[in-house]
């Protein structure tokens, strides 16, 4: 507990002493992207350490259209639809842990989580002047909401695919959520 309160303080002390950037105009639509970018990763992420031993039975205990009884078939738990919607109901809380920027570099927006799942600060966080905003972040959460309520079954059936790169198919090229297909830059934000 004294470590996480730590944390947080740590976390306050250097985010004051970053470079805040107030009066900025964010293009909406550009957040979402990025929001729909970092849920994906962070529910990826949430897949790959869940416990793989764990299965369950889908389907079957019905007839098929000619009469033949369907047996239910064993499948990952990752894969599962109840599984993967609890995960959903969940990961939009981790917004919590990201803050809007602009990289110092190029001035490109992004959202950057401040604390790695290994609870160290970000190594990225000095080369991001944070924008500061009325409603502390909390439209990041409701932009991942949104995302997850509008898009779960197409989300859902990426994970039981086992997709390869969801956050580029899922975010660019299937929903549309990004505005433009945009080449994709190595993730500095985990």
């Amino acid at each position: 507990m004294f470590s996480q309160l730590f944390l947080v303080v740590l976390v306050f002390f250097y985010a004051s002493a970053q470079d805040v950037v107030q009066d900025v105009k964010l293009d909406n639509k550009e957040v979402r992207c990025l929001v729909c970018e970092a849920t994906i990763r962070e529910l990826t992420e949430a897949v790959k350490h869940s416990d793989k031993s764990q299965t369950v039975k889908i389907g079957g205990h019905r007839l098929d259209s000619q009469g033949n009884y369907n047996d239910p078939r064993t499948v990952p738990a990752a894969q599962s639809e109840i599984f993967l919607s609890e995960l959903m109901e969940q990961i939009c809380n981790k917004m919590d842990d990201y803050v809007r920027g602009l990289w110092k570099s190029n001035g490109t927006l992004t959202i950057l989580k401040m604390v790695s799942a290994t609870g160290q600060m970000n190594p990225h966080m000095s080369e991001v002047e944070f924008v500061q905003d009325d409603d502390l972040n909390k439209s990041l959460k409701y932009y991942c909401e949104t995302i997850i309520e509008e898009f779960e079954e197409n989300i859902i059936k990426y994970y039981q695919k086992r997709e390869e790169n969801i956050e580029t198919k899922f975010c660019i090229d299937e929903s549309y959520i990004c505005p433009v297909k945009k080449t994709k830059l190595p993730s500095k934000e985990l």
